[in-house]
């Protein structure tokens, strides 16, 4: 399988990420960190649902802290089933494909 090319997706807040469209978030508390990452749904629409941890020991190497817009520095990359099936940036709020 090969990953998956997309459009841009806005990242949009949502309540529940399993209701969610292709591409929302929904940050998560854990380990004593307000915010400590949050979950999405991939940007291509598959509803496989991913994780990114932005605080505490693994974190991403920067998150600029909104929920709104957020960006995080390195790639994020979906796998299904071990494979890999999407890679890409999130940057202020978008979801863009590598």
């Amino acid at each position: 399988m090969s990953e998956v090319k997309t459009e841009p997706v806005a990242a949009q807040l949502v309540d529940s990420i399993l209701d969610g469209p292709a591409g929302s978030i929904k940050f998560y508390d854990a380990e004593g960190n307000s915010p400590s990452g949050f979950h999405f749904q991939c940007p291509c629409g598959c509803g496989d649902i991913g994780a990114v941890k932005v605080a505490g020991p693994g974190a991403w190497t920067f998150w600029n802290g909104s929920r709104d817009k957020p960006t995080v520095r390195e790639s994020v990359a979906l796998a299904t089933n071990g494979k890999p099936h999407w890679h890409g940036y999130l940057t202020v709020g978008i979801w863009r494909s590598c």
